[in-house]
C-alpha cells in the first residue's frame, strides 16, 4: 500500500473523476464523476444497460478506463489493481460456485487465493455464518444451495477478507423477508464501522430504507447524485427515478 493511501483523508474512500469507458465505437460510460466517503451507504440506480456493471468492473480493476481517474484509498483502480482489489468485496447478482465444493471449501479456496490464514479467516466468519443461518449448510455442496443460500454464501465471500468497500449487485434477490431485514442490519453495522457500501437494485423502497445517498445513471452518464433528500425533493424515489431515466430526459 502506498504512502499516499495511508495519508489520504479518512473521510473519502472512492474518487471517480471524469471517467469514460468505450468499447470500440460504443460509449459505456461518459465523464462520470462521483466520490464516496467512508461509512456511507449509496445506491447506484439505473435501467438495464445504463452502465452500472461497467462502473463496478472499473472499480474492481477488471477494466481500464478510456479516460479519467478512479481510486480507492488513494490506489489507482487499474494501475494499482492488486492493492485496490484487496480493499473491495464484491457480491454479484448471481453467484456461481464450483459444483464439487462445499460451502466451507468455497470459503477456504477464496481465503487461500486472498493470501489469508485460512483457519483464522473462517474463524472470524463463524458469528456471521451463524447469523445468516448457514452453519448446517457449510458442508453441503454450494451448487445445490437455493438462490437465497447462494446469495448468503456470496456475501460471506465478499466479507471474507474484511474489505473497506463493499460492492453489491442486486444483493437481496432471492432473500426472504427475514433475511432481507438481516442484510439491512448487517450493512448498517458495516457502515457504522467505517465501511463504504454501494449497491445496485431495482427496488426503490430498499434504497429509501437503507441508503443515505444515491446516484442515478442513464446511458452511461450520471444524471443525479446526492443525498436522497436532495435527489427526491420530497417526492417518491420511484417517481423521480422514472423521470430521470426515461428516454429524452434532460
Amino acid at each position: 500500500m502506498s504512502l499516499e493511501s495511508e495519508t489520504l483523508p479518512q473521510e473519502l474512500l472512492v474518487k471517480i473523476e471524469n471517467v469514460s469507458k468505450s468499447f470500440g465505437d460504443k460509449v459505456a460510460l461518459h465523464d462520470v464523476t462521483w466520490s464516496l466517503p467512508r461509512g456511507q451507504i449509496s445506491g447506484l440506480l439505473g435501467p438495464n444497460g445504463a452502465g452500472k456493471t461497467t462502473l463496478f468492473r472499473l472499480l474492481m480493476g477488471i477494466l481500464k478506463a478510456t479516460s479519467g481517474q478512479m481510486s480507492i484509498a488513494g490506489l489507482d483502480c487499474f494501475e494499482d489493481r492488486v492493492g485496490a482489489k484487496r480493499l473491495v468485496g464484491f457480491l454479484p447478482d448471481e453467484p456461481v460456485f464450483y459444483s464439487y465444493l462445499s460451502g466451507r471449501e468455497v470459503l477456504e479456496l477464496s481465503a487461500g487465493m486472498h493470501g489469508l490464514d485460512v483457519d483464522a479467516a473462517l474463524l472470524r466468519l463463524v458469528p456471521l455464518i451463524a447469523r445468516l443461518g448457514m452453519a448446517e449448510a457449510m458442508n453441503q455442496y454450494a451448487d445445490d444451495y437455493s438462490r437465497g443460500m447462494k446469495k448468503k454464501l456470496g456475501l460471506l465471500l465478499a466479507m471474507l477478507h474484511d474489505p473497506t468497500l463493499l460492492i453489491l449487485d442486486e444483493p437481496t434477490n432471492g432473500l426472504d423477508v427475514e433475511s432481507t431485514r438481516l442484510f439491512f442490519d448487517l450493512m448498517r453495522e458495516q457502515a457504522a464501522a467505517g465501511k463504504t457500501i454501494v449497491f445496485s437494485t431495482h427496488l426503490m423502497d430498499q434504497v429509501e430504507r437503507l441508503c443515505s445517498h444515491a446516484a442515478v445513471i442513464r446511458s452511461g452518464k450520471l444524471v443525479k447524485t446526492g443525498t436522497l433528500a436532495e435527489i427526491c425533493g420530497g417526492r417518491p424515489l420511484e417517481e423521480v427515478f422514472i423521470e430521470l431515466t426515461k428516454a429524452g430526459a434532460s
